[in-house]
């Protein structure tokens, strides 16, 4: 007989009349897992309620059955993230644990086929909509700034870009009058889809580096000019990835150009300026962050703070030697990536999310 193992989870992932397909259960005081729910079997909201007057901050699954549960969390994720008595920080768990799983399947799927398949987008699609439900519907930016700091890695990355991107384009509708210039003129559906399909390309703007072998993209040291040569033709590779779906052509550019650089020195076409589609500008400076306050293989994660000032091109002093402080010089220097505009009202948006950490 195996030794079962269990995973915690937090209780208000457990709805109400829902037919969990997984069996649930509560650790005793002398540290017993003790069976509370069926495979199958109703949970009602009394139950639920008895549950928390307990004081249970976690219920476990059995660790074999954790397929069940993240198909469980992604059906039910809307719903779970309505849930007013669940903490907004196990919200944000749930929702980057869904997105997560997203990404890596519709990685892996592309891989496989070689384009994007209509499941996969219409899963990031889904997800992104219940992205937009809860940044609007929550109090803080207290669970976005918790997930600064964490490892970079690609699906947890695309996860990170896809929540900071909507939540700084729906702080600043400005922006997203410059991606649609007649905004003015669309009714709340229509303005929340178009976040949803900035949320998409946000989603999906790494998807061509499903076709970079692991070795490059997690290599602990700088790149040679053959891997770096393999590592740019990652925006072409997810622009040909999405030719033949149903994503708006702004979304296909913004992905094709989110590695051009504001001065014309970026990839893969050398594009300058404001012949830069304007998400490729917000998704610049949203990849840059993001990349540079996750902790890598071969460094550790900037601050919010010292990230901001290297993108705006004020480094501390000693910050211009690659070596001393063992800094990566490629950090150095940024600030001709970006549009300036754009970037200081990020650094005004990271100063309200620095503000709940």
């Amino acid at each position: 007989m195996r030794d079962t193992k269990y995973m915690a989870i937090p209780p208000g992932a457990i709805l109400p009349g829902s037919l969990p397909k997984f069996k649930i259960y509560v650790l005793s005081p002398d540290g017993r897992y003790i069976l509370w729910a069926r495979s199958g079997n109703e949970v009602n909201r009394d139950r639920l309620v008895t549950l928390a007057e307990t004081g249970q901050e976690e219920v476990y699954i059995d660790l074999d059955e954790e397929i069940k549960y993240e198909e469980y969390l992604e059906n039910n994720l809307g719903i779970i993230l309505e849930n007013q008595g669940m903490p907004d920080q196990q919200k944000a768990e749930v929702f980057s644990r869904v997105s997560t799983n997203v990404v890596r399947d519709t990685f892996e799927t592309s891989l496989g086929l070689g384009a994007m398949q209509p499941d996969s987008l219409r899963r990031t699609q889904a997800l992104v909509n219940h992205s937009l439900m809860f940044i609007a519907e929550s109090n803080s930016l207290r669970p976005l700034a918790k997930m600064i700091g964490h490892d970079y890695k690609t699906y947890e990355h695309a996860t990170k870009v896809l929540w900071f991107t909507v939540a700084f384009l729906r702080s600043n509708p400005d922006i997203l009058a410059q991606i649609v210039p007649d905004i003015e003129s669309y009714h709340e559906v229509q303005k929340k889809e178009l976040l949803k399909q900035c949320g998409v390309g946000a989603m999906l703007h790494d998807i061509g580096k499903t076709f970079v072998s692991p070795e490059i993209l997690n290599k602990n040291g700088p790149l040679n000019a053959v891997e770096w040569e393999i590592i740019k033709r990652h925006p072409l590779t997810s622009f040909a990835m999405l030719a033949d779906t149903e994503t708006p052509a702004f979304v296909k550019k913004a992905i094709l150009q989110h590695h051009e650089d504001y001065n014309g020195e970026g990839y893969p076409m050398g594009l300058k300026g404001k012949n830069i589609n304007v998400l490729a500008r917000v998704l610049r400076i949203v990849d840059v962050f993001d990349a540079m306050t996750s902790r890598r293989p071969y460094k550790e994660a900037f601050s919010p703070m010292e990230a901001a000032r290297i993108m705006v091109g004020t480094p501390e002093k000693g910050d211009a030697s690659p070596n001393g402080d063992g800094r990566d010089p490629r950090d150095l220097g940024m600030k001709k990536c970006f549009d300036e505009k754009l970037l200081r009202k990020f650094i005004v948006f990271l100063g309200k999310v620095s503000s709940q950490m």
